[in-house]
């Protein structure tokens, strides 16, 4: 069939839910060459969104009323693959790179930003051909339309970005073509071949780049335009709409506009339309996982979640399906937020840090590495090497680790697997990125990640897109340094998204952009407040809005403009609609985006009330079998009781019996965090360690000289602090700490000599079977810091315990006045010997002193009987109380299982009533 005098047909349809059935009834009417033809295979019909496929073949069936040979229908992408494919245009990775290339080796700009920019300016480029716009030909025309943009004149910094921009431009048009200049190209050619009618269907009013590929198209064949236009909506929604966002620039103001909306159903808009505003983020997900809910049981089945705020469209997603309702997510998520990524930068963060426990731990526990391991082999493998970084305090050092686990096997194995694949990767040497992808490949397979990624469906398509990229980079020989390949392998799981393409579902999550023309039962949209509904912000400093403005690109203002008519559309297009936003961030109002917050004032004035639902939390149940009408107060069977007891034991038991069932029967301590630096208690630790050392050398001061004893006090003291020192310079802090009592302390000992003691040894360990009586026994044990000899007021051979403390005098002398302080009087009860004194030592403040307290061995008589009496009571089946002082609960890791907190809140609102 030939046509002797192409045209362009244009037809203006309402955006609303009839948008596809007229446009396929007038596609129909414009593809058949006669009335009655049901063939409609030689035309083309493109759209702008392939999501629309299937909506359309239903409409032309519908209006068809028969059989029908389908036109060709696809978007520009997929009309002109064919022709794009044999184009061999530039990969974006090696487009990247060539630029990354061409401004490293210019010098221009620091290396830590050569990727931000390698980003902006391809997408200023992709833009710019996109709009068929072209640079000047030489550096003075361009840097005249960016003064005129900028509104400067002479400024060097614009001499440099118009250098900057030419020669990038010029330099990578001399290559292979990139992606968005072959898809130029290949339209040409897809259009060269048509034989047929093209129907165009328009996402927006404005044809954009496609008007130049529709006059070309024009004067070969005929070509019908079918494009939205919001003026030609009817309803009461539609009036609704075009008061509160009118389509024509010179509009009076919206309260002179909504005095003419008497003519309103508000009903009807009403029913179609809500807006509701959340104060937390859980509770916006509540709401939308709630109304879709209603939705589905009111039989709606075509529901989309338009996700402007992620993070709570996530939330939302995660309500759903913990209630079997599954979500198909069109716009898919970032790969750097997969498990898969995760496991990869804990790897790469082993590698740059040299094991940091923490990346390292991590790693290891890792569910997709080490498939060839038994999995108890491995979890006691990294328990063991957890308890060994503690226990040593070894916050990195993989070859260091590796030396003093040598000792545990399972440990050691996974350490020799992890020194085997940073071999492979080998992080020290640079690598072009194609061999640095191979390497990280390599390094995986031998820490046995390769079956887990094989098997997973992100770790597929990481391996491929692993591929892809091997493939795209194998000729580049640019080396980069590791650091400098991260940021890149960074930046490119950063852009690349994932999607589950198994979840089939009749609720779909997508963004807005991807709802244009296309009609839902039911749709909330997510996050409409002014900072996730909101058109994108320009970029980085190349493309400030003037720049776009003079080159011929569209700005903000046709995208904010773009953005209302879309959310216009997608109001129109549905049955029931919901606008929902979160309102309070940290106690910070958040503003509801400004597109929305027209429309609210414009309900509200229309309505004489306000406008906006606020979402609730959901409530929670609770059973009256559990409710928290008491503390907790468990008991434990006898056997669960700890045979063991240490001063520190005890004390829990005494400071809350529930802390200590927590604690020590459930076995649910916490693990000390292993500290990058030295903190109070590791300052304390040395101490212990460094006068044990000098007392062990020099057992009695009085004949030996100052100079001698402070030298070598001096020396052990730094001893003891060069390894922490070489691990964290910082630590030089607490050695001069220390450093500035040595004198007092050797003053302070020469004292206590004078007045007959004598250090007898130090960091001594004692137990002691304690007899509960009536068969039962309890081990007490505990590590004494000090023993002397002396004598007391009888002249009687007598011991003085000491416990040093890394605090200042007045805590400690309130701390052995407190009767419900244990610690000197369970170390009394242990030595089981006369105990003339025992005391805390302040080793750091601006007092070196001991503080005693007051009859140790009664304060030991008595502990012994409390004991006796404590662990039989336990025995014997007794309750253990969530009871202690606000003091105790304040820092109590138990606090959020005793229910203590919550009960005093009943007990108040009791009593308040």
């Amino acid at each position: 069939m030939s046509y002797s005098v192409p045209a362009v047909t244009i037809h203006s349809l309402a955006p609303d839910r009839g948008f596809l059935p007229a446009a396929a009834a007038l596609a129909l009417s414009f593809a058949r060459a006669a009335p009655e033809s049901a063939d409609l295979s030689r035309a083309s019909l493109l759209l702008p969104n392939i999501k629309l496929a299937g909506p359309l073949h239903e409409a032309l069936f519908a209006s068809a009323g028969g059989p029908l040979l389908l036109p060709r229908i696809n978007t520009l992408n997929g009309m002109t693959e064919p022709w794009l494919a044999a184009l061999d245009a530039m990969p974006d990775a090696r487009r990247q790179l060539l630029l990354h290339s061409l401004l490293r080796g210019r010098d221009w700009l620091d290396e830590g930003m050569l990727w931000d920019v390698v980003a902006e300016l391809t997408q200023l480029f992709d833009t710019l051909t996109e709009h068929a716009v072209s640079l000047p030909d030489d550096e003075g025309a361009l840097l005249a339309r960016l003064e005129s943009a900028f509104d400067l004149h002479n400024v060097q910094a614009l001499n440099f970005e118009a250098k900057l921009v030419n020669a990038l431009w010029r330099a990578e048009a001399q290559g292979k073509p990139s992606r968005a200049a072959a898809r130029l190209l290949a339209a040409a050619q897809w259009l060269a071949q048509l034989d047929g009618p093209l129907i165009v269907m328009l996402e927006s009013n404005n044809a954009g780049p496609l008007q130049a590929l529709i006059d070309a198209a024009a004067t070969r064949v005929p070509v019908l335009l079918l494009r939205p236009d919001r003026a030609l909506a009817e309803g009461a929604l539609a009036d609704l709409l075009s008061l509160a966002w009118p389509l024509q620039n010179d509009a009076p103001p919206l309260r002179e506009r909504m005095s003419d909306a008497d003519g309103i159903a508000l009903t009807p808009s009403r029913e179609r339309l809500n807006l509701l505003a959340a104060e937390s983020l859980e509770s916006l997900g509540e709401a939308v996982a709630d109304q879709v809910l209603d939705w589905l049981c009111a039989g709606k089945r075509n529901i989309a979640l338009v996700a402007c705020d992620r993070l709570a469209a996530r939330r939302a997603r995660a309500l759903l399906e913990r209630d079997g309702v599954l979500v198909q997510d069109e716009t898919g998520w970032k790969m750097v937020t997969t498990r898969v990524a995760a496991v990869v930068d804990a790897w790469l963060e082993v590698l740059v840090s040299d094991a940091w426990h923490r990346a390292l731990i991590d790693l290891l526990r890792a569910p997709l590495l080490f498939d060839d391991i038994d999995s108890v082999k491995r979890a006691q493998g990294v328990d063991a090497l957890d308890a060994l970084i503690r226990e040593k305090h070894i916050p990195n050092g993989l070859e260091r680790l590796r030396a003093l686990a040598a000792h545990l096997p399972a440990s050691a194995a996974l350490l020799d697997r992890l020194i085997e694949a940073r071999a492979a990767i080998n992080p020290t040497q640079s690598a072009t990125i194609a061999e640095w992808l191979r390497r990280l490949r390599k390094s995986l397979e031998l820490l046995g990640a390769m079956s887990h990624l094989e098997r997973d469906q992100v770790g597929m398509q990481w391996l491929e897109w692993l591929e892809t990229r091997q493939a795209e980079l194998a000729g580049e020989e640019g080396r980069f340094r590791f650091n400098a390949w991260r940021t890149w392998f960074n930046r490119q799981m950063d852009s690349q998204l994932f999607r589950d393409e198994r979840i089939k579902s009749s609720v779909i999550m997508t963004h807005l952009a991807a709802t244009r023309l296309r009609s839902f039962e039911a749709v909330i949209v997510i996050g409409a407040d002014a900072e996730h509904l909101a058109p994108p912000s320009a970029p980085g400093w190349l493309t400030h809005a003037g720049v776009r403005r003079e080159l011929g690109l569209p700005g903000l203002d046709a995208e904010r403009l773009q953005l209302r008519e879309d959310l216009a559309a997608l109001l129109l297009s549905c049955d029931a609609s919901v606008i929902a936003w979160q309102s309070l961030r940290r106690d910070e109002e958040l503003m509801p985006a400004a597109e929305v917050a027209v429309l609210q004032a414009a309900l509200e004035l229309a309505m004489g009330q306000s406008a906006v639902a606020h979402g609730m939390p959901r409530p929670i149940g609770v059973s009256a079998d559990i409710a928290a009408t008491s503390p907790a107060a468990p008991s434990a069977p006898a056997a669960r009781i700890p045979q063991r007891l240490s001063a520190s034991a005890m004390q829990t038991l005494v400071d809350c019996p529930y802390r200590y069932f927590a604690r020590y029967v459930l076995r649910l301590a916490e693990l000390d965090e292993l500290a990058e630096g030295m903190e109070k208690q590791d300052f304390g630790t040395q101490l212990h360690r460094i006068l044990h050392d000098f007392h062990t050398a020099f057992p009695v001061l009085l004949n030996q000289s100052d100079e001698t004893l402070i030298a070598a006090l001096d020396s052990i003291t730094e001893q003891a602090f060069a390894e922490a020192v070489t691990r964290n310079f910082q630590d030089h802090a607490w050695r001069l700490r220390w450093h500035k009592q040595l004198a007092d302390y050797i003053a302070w000992q020469r004292q206590r000599e004078v007045e007959g003691w004598r250090w007898q040894a130090g960091e001594v360990t004692l137990s002691l079977e304690h007899e509960l009586g009536a068969g039962r026994t309890l081990t007490l044990q505990g590590r004494i810091d000090r023993i002397d000899n002396g004598r007391d007021a009888d002249g009687d051979t007598a011991l003085g315990l000491l416990d040093y403390k890394s605090r200042g005098l007045a805590s400690l002398r309130t701390q052995a006045k407190d009767p419900d302080d244990i610690q000197l009087a369970f170390y009394t009860l242990l030595a089981g010997q006369h105990v003339q004194e025992a005391a805390y030592v302040a080793l750091d403040g601006d007092t070196l002193a001991a503080v005693a307290i007051d009859k140790p061995e009664a304060r030991a008589g008595a502990l012994h009987d409390v004991i006796t009496e404590s662990f039989n009571a336990l025995l014997d089946g007794a309750a253990m109380r969530a009871q202690g002082t606000a003091s105790a609960c304040a820092y109590c890791e138990m606090r959020g299982v005793c229910r203590k907190e919550w009960v005093t809140v009943d007990v108040a609102e009791e009593s308040g009533r």
